[in-house]
């Protein structure tokens, strides 16, 4: 039975299009660029294969393609991209495998992310080891050829190799999902993306827009599927605290902790926050599994068989980008923190004596978080191992163990959320709050402390937890 490796391409809006005062040649059908927003779905990791397609065949007795002499996969194409199949083609495999075509608007934000890079990859121009194109190979390529070619969201082959079909009718932008270029009944040419083997550079970017009649077949056009995530209660209890609304003193003055504080976290200044509530602790291996299971998202890489390493149920999850966070957030309804509201969980309010760990201001005698461990032993511990570095709201695990992913794109102090720094589209690096295990002392493990990566970082010491409200 067709079994894709699905990826989550989660809800959120991103700039669809090209502007032509600052893209790279864009063609006039590409403008104006616009913001579409799209709800959180799965996107088969490559195009259907010649094998995938012939699963169909034998199954439902659908034509085989006509090249394939005898109904027989040509020798040596098995995983190579499915070709010489039209959009009703398409369609009647999408139905049987309980999937459909992705609109061109799903495709272009798998292919692109929210940054509106040229390419999948970024905006380098593309070479023989990111993907086939410009004749270079003059066929097709097996569909993992070109690990190099992968998305923001690790979708792979969306330049180059075969066009592929999209749900959507060939209209002008901007994109409206509900003006009829949607209608699976209406007979007018399809949108194709991702150009094929034949065509250039400037044909093979993620804006690039083309379209076809629907009976049209060829060896250069195939397809990939898409799938609706249910809306449905997940499988998920977590524990959750509250956090009050109110005010309370992020950062730190560097007349109070002139030996600790670093100069991004100055100044020290004052955040009112509505109320929210935050999960007890970090993300568990277990929890995680929860959603690889359900959506088929690839599983951390250390996880071999895509099960959890033996007895680290509890421990925190770790090897997760933020792009995977904010996966499992799109399946769970849930979010990330942005790092005010971690700050202030982890610190609490404590007006006029900002403490410096989740605890208190001082390192107690009792082991209150899992740090500074010598290179030879470095791990993760249970989430639950230290109640007694719990945060004033009863949060466990702030200080030490693993990094934890916010929201928010590093920027300088004062904090002002509504200063593009919780922009979901940006590809920025992203605020890390926390310390881990491997902090080498407890400079790293203060409440005020910041860190920061790119989102597609993973990590054995970066993970995340996720607040609701």
């Amino acid at each position: 039975m067709y079994t894709p490796i699905w990826i989550v391409i989660p809800a959120g809006e991103f700039r669809m299009g090209s502007d032509p005062a600052g893209d790279a040649v864009p063609y006039e059908n590409e403008s104006p660029r616009h913001r579409v927003a799209v709800e959180a779905f799965q996107l088969s990791r490559t195009h259907i294969t010649n094998a995938q397609y012939a699963q169909f065949v034998d199954a439902s007795g659908h034509p085989a393609p006509g090249h394939w002499l005898d109904g027989q996969i040509p020798e040596g194409l098995a995983e190579h991209p499915i070709t010489y199949v039209d959009w009703h083609d398409a369609q009647s495999f999408c139905q049987w495998a309980g999937g459909r075509l992705p609109t061109e608007a799903e495709w272009e934000k798998a292919a692109r992310g929210e940054d509106a890079r040229l390419w999948p990859w970024g905006n380098q121009p593309p070479d023989a080891k990111r993907c086939n194109f410009d004749k270079n190979i003059l066929t097709t390529s097996p569909v993992q050829q070109f690990p190099q070619s992968a998305s923001p969201h690790g979708v792979l082959d969306m330049a180059g190799n075969a066009w592929e079909w999209t749900s959507s009718l060939a209209h002008p932008y901007p994109y409206r999902a509900d003006d009829g270029r949607e209608d699976p009944s209406r007979p007018e040419a399809r949108t194709v993306r991702g150009s094929s083997y034949t065509h250039t550079a400037r044909e093979i970017r993620a804006a690039d827009r083309h379209s076809f009649a629907p009976g049209t077949r060829g060896p250069y056009l195939g397809f990939r599927v898409a799938r609706t995530i249910p809306a449905q209660p997940t499988p998920l209890a977590l524990t959750w605290v509250d956090i009050p609304a109110g005010e309370f003193p992020m950062g730190n003055d560097p007349r109070s902790f002139h030996d600790l504080a670093l100069p991004n976290e100055y100044p020290v200044h004052s955040i009112r926050l509505p109320e929210f509530s935050i999960a007890q602790t970090p993300v568990t291996n277990a929890e995680y599994a929860l959603f690889t299971r359900a959506v088929q998202h690839p599983a951390p890489a250390h996880w071999i068989h895509d099960e959890i390493p033996r007895a680290k149920g509890k421990h925190p999850v770790t090897n997760i980008s933020w792009d995977s966070a904010q996966a499992f957030c799109a399946w769970a309804d849930v979010r990330l923190l942005t790092e005010a509201e971690w700050e202030k969980a982890a610190r609490g309010v404590c007006a006029g004596d900002a403490r410096v760990y989740p605890w208190g201001n001082q390192m107690p005698k009792t082991p209150c978080a899992n740090f500074g461990q010598d290179v030879k032993m470095q791990s993760t511990t249970p989430v639950d191992q230290f109640p007694s570095g719990a945060s004033p709201y009863g949060a466990l695990d702030m200080a030490g163990n693993i990094w934890e992913w916010t929201s928010s794109v590093l920027a300088d102090y004062p904090y002002d959320a509504d200063d593009a720094r919780e922009d979901p589209t940006s590809r920025a690096h992203r605020v890390l709050r926390g310390g881990s295990f491997y902090s080498p002392n407890e400079n790293y493990i203060r409440c005020a402390s910041r860190s920061s990566s790119y989102p597609q970082r993973r990590r054995d010491h970066i993970g995340f937890r996720v607040a609701k409200k």
